[in-house]
């Protein structure tokens, strides 16, 4: 069984190194923060139900730095580090999934991020938006253990209206956190056989 750390994404009512509070809100007022919250802890549950030693960067509306964040995976020696997020854009029709890696990231983190994708891509039925390099100090392979493959996963657009009524129910949520699981349970399944 594998270490793996959870990270739902920003929290708290602060910015703390580089993390903002809270990124997007639906037109209804549902926050990203209160969402990536709720959809962490139920990917860690279903991760622990599998015998993974799951770790948490937090379970309760706090903030943490964008290091911190990726200190937790370094300290416990992580074989997969995933922070999970909701988009947000101005124009409310937008909507589709995408998951993101380290512009220099190494072949694990690229293969986990294709792994998660591919997951949620077919459970949601959402666009495939890709999967992208981007430069995000929470996925900076120095501030990785070595061995550990990270990566960063927008399932859906938060600003988008029908997505907004989806998101406020559970078994949708569940429906999320169950295809992130499958990702990393493949991505550890490919990996073992390496």
């Amino acid at each position: 069984m594998a270490t793996v750390v959870v990270d739902p994404g920003h929290g708290g009512t602060e910015r703390v190194g580089g993390s903002s509070p809270n990124n997007a809100v639906g037109l209804e007022g549902t926050r990203e923060c209160d969402l990536t919250l709720s959809v962490g802890l139920m990917v860690s549950g279903l991760l622990a139900n599998l015998g993974h030693d799951v770790r948490l960067t937090r379970s309760t509306d706090v903030n943490l730095g964008l290091k911190e964040r990726a200190d937790v995976a370094k300290r416990w020696g992580a074989e997969v580090f995933v922070s999970i997020h909701f988009n947000g854009f101005h124009d409310r029709s937008v909507q589709g999934s995408e998951t993101l890696h380290a512009p220099d990231a190494s072949e694990a983190s690229r293969k986990l991020a294709q792994n998660i994708q591919a997951a949620i891509v077919s459970a949601l039925g959402h666009r495939d938006r890709g999967v992208k390099p981007q430069t995000l100090g929470v996925l900076r392979p120095e501030n990785h253990h070595s061995q550990t493959a990270a990566c960063l996963v927008e399932p859906s657009f938060l600003t988008n209206a029908d997505e907004e009524k989806r998101l406020q129910d559970e078994r949708y949520q569940v429906k999320i956190a169950s295809a992130v699981v499958d990702g990393i349970t493949r991505y550890l399944t490919e990996h073992a056989t390496q």
